[in-house]
Order: structure tokens, then sequence, then C-alpha cells
């Protein structure tokens, strides 16, 4: 047999339990019948004799399938293990024991299953259903319809219990609902999207059929994994926290982080410690677990409650979290609400539902927040968790072992990843060494580079630096300069920790340089240079799109750029900085005091940026004093001379034509903006003529547009015998 055999042979053999127990509720529906003094009605339903022949009919559609034959209970469980051995020797699994493994089911959930599937297998079991229901349309298994089938596995209570919404069937949406009904006994059920297939063999990964969307770790192994490998620092320490939860002297635990993805590893870690599954609101527009298709369902986080606020206003957001609050009472969980994903309004609708309960809550935020209502009814304490550059080191030291010391603590310091980043970097590092043969220092460098780009959207964009030291031509004193800038910040983390018991050193966050000069000096190379030696993105800003002419609308672009970046570690990088990094000035009109506003708003977050910050202005003069004050370099760069730019003309023209002036090209006055573009000019020249590369007198030509472009004149004899000479043709 292959695996699909044992599975459909598996299958068959539950549903001769399941016609066993079909014809005993049958058996129990005629003797209900038979009192009836309405014999007339027998042709508007389902006769006793139809129901007879449907019987005797399932059962032919389980012998005829090949299913071994077995009449007893402690027959069907020999047959299965038989079943279970062989398919084993195999190297196959049973469907449902693999559901079993997965979910956590029970014999009264996989009783369950078989039965919604049956009517999917032979139509007979739609009216056999109905007959057993005493109810002509209803034909679909009904939460009354699998009680009364798997009678006696249990007390009917809690039977009754784990067939409803919070039951594991449910709850993982293996079964969805089929139709409305008036009361939850009444519900019908159906099998979810490709389960079916699953249990008749199909190679599918349960994962993609199903799933809890409120439950946080889906592997509770993984999840434990990486709350072991990055314990994240937290005041007050989270094992008494846990042991409060536990014992019931607390109820909510508020922890707030800058970024907040240190806040939600500490609730995972905290869940860990308590021993509690970890669960949240699912995005489910507004219905409760078991009230959507699943392939409905969005991703589950706390942000459901802003399209259930959409939909139906602060009550129906409401609503959703008090169905959440319970599906997590049912399920003995700690429920987590992430604040930064609800509008001000819902938090409000928040804090009112928490003031009526008392269920366990874990509360993740940015900042502290304490709403009166709700803490004066509820056991409140806030958790103020924190990188931990050690443990990362340690858990990167432990996947690989080969990796010195000090080179992992420097990159776990280097790249600021919340746990369950810096676990993805070690398994994208892992894959990459294995399948691509890297070392495994070059790997988790370039993963944790990855794992450190934030997400680009309308206002950033991320730039992956390529340029290394080598291509940045300055003079040597500033050269070195540049390269400094990356050792300190290199450095920042070590001395963060030096400095927590240093309250004077301790505010102090992040390196901020200034570059100030000419366009085309190397200022935006520098800054990518620097990303380079750092291994970090480089996230440019665009300030076309952030600075408006709308009051407040730039403070709000400002925000939502630092927290798309906020914990990413990357180099941000303003160019024109001038116009954003203005000086404040007198208040004459009403615009005045917003742009001043704005400004000292940006100063804030600007301090605050934990990574570094670079400026470039053309126009140093108008960058507000208050932001100068706060650089820890300024750095002017000048225009090349004559060494620097026989340099740059070198690197961008290699290989270099052997006809090439390099000594007159040198002499002339051009940034290392203008060397590019005369040569990019140069060799489209020489391209367009066939040639491989551009020789004088093409460059020659790529260097007078670039004089015209910029508005300058070229000497009568700057270029000699290859000055470009009038078309006449103009």
């Amino acid at each position: 047999m292959t695996g699909t055999k044992y599975a459909a042979a598996h299958l068959d053999l539950r549903l001769t339990v399941l016609n066993r127990a079909c014809r005993a509720a049958v058996r129990r529906q005629q003797a209900e019948a038979a009192l009836l003094d309405r014999p007339d009605l027998a042709d508007r339903c389902i006769t006793d004799r139809q129901v007879a022949v449907l019987l005797d009919r399932a059962d032919r559609f389980v012998t005829d399938a090949g299913c071994p034959a077995a009449h007893e209970s402690d027959g069907d469980m020999a047959v299965e293990d038989e079943l279970r051995d062989l398919a084993r020797e195999a190297g196959a699994a049973l469907p449902l024991d693999v559901l079993t493994s997965r979910f956590g089911l029970d014999e009264l959930d996989r009783q369950a299953l078989v039965a919604v599937a049956a009517p999917e297998l032979d139509r007979a079991y739609e009216r056999i259903y109905a007959y057993v229901c005493d109810e002509f349309d209803r034909r679909y298994p009904s939460v009354e319809l699998l009680l009364t089938l798997t009678g006696g596995l249990c007390d009917r209570y809690p039977q009754r219990a784990a067939l409803g919404p919070f039951g594991t069937l449910r709850r993982c949406r293996l079964l969805l609902p089929y139709a409305d009904a008036a009361t939850d006994l009444r519900q019908q059920l159906r099998l979810a999207p490709g389960l079916l297939d699953l249990l008749l063999g199909a190679p599918l990964d349960p994962g993609a059929v199903a799933g809890d969307p409120d439950s946080v770790a889906g592997d509770p192994d993984a999840a434990g994994t990486m709350a072991d490998a990055f314990p994240v620092r937290c005041r007050p320490a989270l094992p008494r926290v846990a042991a409060a939860l536990r014992e019931g002297t607390l109820d909510t635990v508020l922890i707030h982080a800058e970024p907040v993805a240190f806040a939600e590893a500490a609730a995972t870690e905290l869940a860990r410690a308590a021993g509690m599954p970890l669960r949240r609101v699912s995005a489910l527009s507004g219905a409760g677990p078991d009230q959507a298709d699943a392939g409905q369902a969005g991703a589950g986080r706390a942000d459901a409650i802003q399209a259930g606020a959409i939909q139906g206003g602060a009550v129906q957001a409401g609503a959703i979290l008090r169905r959440a609050l319970a599906a997590a009472g049912a399920c003995r969980a700690l429920l987590w609400i992430s604040l930064p994903h609800l509008a001000d309004d819902l938090q409000d609708v928040l804090a009112a539902v928490l003031a009526g309960t008392h269920q366990p809550i874990v509360l993740t935020a940015a900042q502290p927040w304490r709403p009166a209502a709700a803490m004066a009814g509820r056991r409140w304490l806030e958790v103020h968790a924190d990188d931990d550059a050690a443990a990362r080191a340690a858990y990167w030291q432990q996947r690989f072992p080969g990796l010195a010391d000090g080179h992992v603590r420097e990159l776990a310091g280097r790249s600021r990843l919340a746990p369950l980043a810096a676990t993805a970097a070690a398994g994208l590092a892992a894959t990459a060494a294995t399948v691509l043969g890297e070392d495994d220092d070059r790997a988790l460098e370039a993963a944790c580079t990855a794992m450190s780009a934030p997400r680009p959207d309308r206002l950033v964009r991320v730039v992956t630096p390529q340029r290394g030291p080598d291509h940045l031509v300055l003079t040597a004193p500033l050269h070195r300069q540049i390269l400094e800038i990356a050792s300190f910040a290199r450095a920042l983390p070590d001395q963060h920790e030096r400095w927590r018991g240093n309250r004077l050193m301790a505010g102090h966050r992040g390196y901020k340089a200034l570059f100030t000069g000419d366009p085309g000096t190397g200022k935006t190379l520098a800054a990518e240079v620097i990303a380079v030696q750092l291994g970090t993105p480089l996230v440019k800003v665009d300030l076309s799109r952030v600075v408006s002419k709308w009051v407040g609308e730039t403070a709000k672009h400002l925000d939502d750029v630092f927290t798309t970046i906020g914990g990413s570690g990357a180099v941000l990088f303003f160019d024109e900085a001038d116009s954003l990094f203005g000086r404040r000035g007198e208040v004459r009109h009403g615009t005045d005091r917003y742009a001043n506003t704005e400004v000292s708003h940006l100063l804030q977050r600007f301090e605050e940026y934990a990574g570094v910050v670079i400026l470039a202005s053309n126009l140093s003069d108008n960058i507000d004093p208050a932001f100068v004050r706060r650089f820890h370099t300024v750095v002017h760069f000048p225009r090349p001379d004559e060494p620097e730019r026989r340099r740059l003309w070198e690197l961008a023209l290699h290989p270099c034509d052997a006809g090439v002036d390099l000594d007159r090209l040198a002499a002339l006055e051009l940034t290392g903006a203008g060397i590019v573009g005369a040569v990019r000019t140069a060799s489209l020249l020489a391209a367009a003529s066939g040639a491989d590369r551009p020789s004088m007198r093409d460059v020659a030509q790529g260097v007078s547009r670039q004089f015209r472009s910029e508005g300058r004149l070229l000497g009568a004899g700057d270029l000699g015998p290859y000055a470009d000479r009038p078309d006449p043709r103009r």
C-alpha cells in the first residue's frame, strides 16, 4: 500500500465506527417516532424503510472500498494499530494521527472530524443525519448531531464545550460554521478547505489547511527555544511577574520598550515562564474565531479591533475584545494586545472593557499606558524591557562555535535585533552556510544586515551599501575621520552598557554626524561607506515627501520615519537636511509657530534615535544651532584637490585607455560627482561608436558637456588638442 492507500483504509475503518453510531442513533429515533400519532406525515419526511436502506448503503460504501472487517470497538482499535504499523513501515503516517499530533486532538475530536467528513464522501449520510436530527432540511453535521453520535465518549457537558466555539476543532478552524443557526447547538459544520484532501492522504501540511489564528506561537517547542535563547532584559525580572500571574495576585502586565519589538519578545517569554498559552485578538473583520471563512482570515494581530471599529464602531470593537477575553479564559491563556496597533479611541474602548474583567492580560507598548478606569479595578504592573546584546551574542556563539568571541560580541552590539529577528538571522546564516557553502562569519554578517533592513515605504528608501573605503577619495586626515565615525558607532553599544549607572551619560543615545560641503564632494558616498563598515543598511529619507505644507503633517511623517527604522540599527541619512533642520525664527505669522514646533519635535526624535544619523547639507549656516550642538562629529567636505581628482579619474575610468591624459584631466576643477558624470557621458559616446572603452576624445567631450551642465566655461587651453570643437550643424 502507498501512503494514500493507508490513509483511505484508515478513514474507511473510522467510517465503520460512524456507521454503527448512525445505526444506534436511527434505532433511538425509530423508537421515538413509533410513539407519534401522525403516520400520515411519513411521505414528507425520511421513513424508517428509507433510512434502513441508506444505512446499508453506507456500510457497502465502506466495505466495497476495501476496509478490513471489524465489528467491535476492540477490533477497530486492533485493525487501526495494524494499519498504523503498516503505514510506518512504508514511511507514511495516518492523516488523523498527523492532525492529532499537530493540534492535540482527542478521540472525541477525531470522531467528530470523521462524522463531518462523511457527507462529503457519500450523500447517503445527509439523509441519515436529517433522520437522526428529525429535521428534513438539516442534513449537514451539527453540534447536536455530533453529541448524539459520539455520546458515551465522555460526560455530555464537557463534550458540549469541546464541540463549542472555543473547542479545539473550531478554535483551530478544522471545522467551520455552515449557514446561520438560532443556537449553537443547531450550528451545522463543515470541513476546512483542503482538510478532506489531507484526510484522503494528499501530501498537505496541516498548518496550511488549518490553525488557530489567535495563537501567538503555533510551535510551542520553537517558542520555548527562542525564549530560552534570548531572555530580554526586564525590570522587574519576569520570573517574579510570572509567579504573580500564576498565583492570581496580578492580572495585568504592561510591558513597554522602544522599539516595541523587545516588549513583544518579553510578552512571549512571560507567557512561557508563567506556563500559559499566549493568545491575541485575531483579525477576522470583526467576526468571532469561527464565523468567517478560513480563506478570509487575516493576519492575527491586535489591529483586528481597528477592523471591528470600522465595521461596527466602538460597540463592535468591545464585542471583539470581550470574545477574545472569553476565548483566552476558556483556554486558560494569557491574552496579548499590542497598543501601537490601536487608535486612540479604541484604546478608550479597551480601557472600558478591561475595567469590568480580571482575565489575565499582557499589554505591549512603546511608552507606558495608564488608563485610570482600568487600573483602578485591576492588579496592574508595569515592566520595562530592553535590549540584551550579551544574550544575543551567546546564542550566536552557540549556533556558530567557530566564530571569534570578539567578532560575535561586536556583531551583537552593532545589530540591535529583537529576539525573533535574531533567531531568524541565525537560521538564514545557517542555511546560506549549508546550501551556498559560505563562511559562518560572512553568512551571519549578511544575515544580520538583511534582518536589520527596515521595510521601505513612501518616506524612506533602503539602500544596500556596496562601496567601501577604497571608493571614497578624500584627503588622508578626512578619510580617517570618516572611518573613525564607523569605529565610534561600533563601540557605542559597549559604552552604553558602561554608562547605565552613570546618570550624566545614560541619556546619550546613538551617534550623530553632520556633513557639509558643496554638491558632489562625497557626502552621500561617505554615508554609504560608514554603513558598509557597520554592516547595516543605509536608509535615505525622502524629504520631498516628509516635508508638508499642512500643519502637523511634517511631524507625523517624521514619527512614521523613526517608527519604521526603530530597532533596525540602520544608518539614517538626511540629504539636503537644511530644508528640514532649519533655524527656528521669530514668530511673526501663525504658521511660524507651527514651523518652530515641528523643528522642536524633530529635535526630540533626533535625540532619541539609538542608531547612526547623518545629516548632509550644502548650506551649513542654515542648520539650527540646537541640532549642531548635538552632533558628535561635524565634517566639512572640500572640493577635491589635484591629487584627489587624479585618483577619482583613475577609479572612474578603470580600466583606462592608454591614450587618456590623466594629468591634464586632474588639472580640471571638478568634484567627484562631476568626474563621474563626465565619464558616464564619455562611456556612452564610446559605446555609440562601437568602442570598448572611451578614448581621450570621448572623455574631453564628456568634460565639456559636464562643464556646460554646471553653467561653467572651459578655458581655451584646458583640454589642449582634445578640446571639443563646435558642431557646424548647430
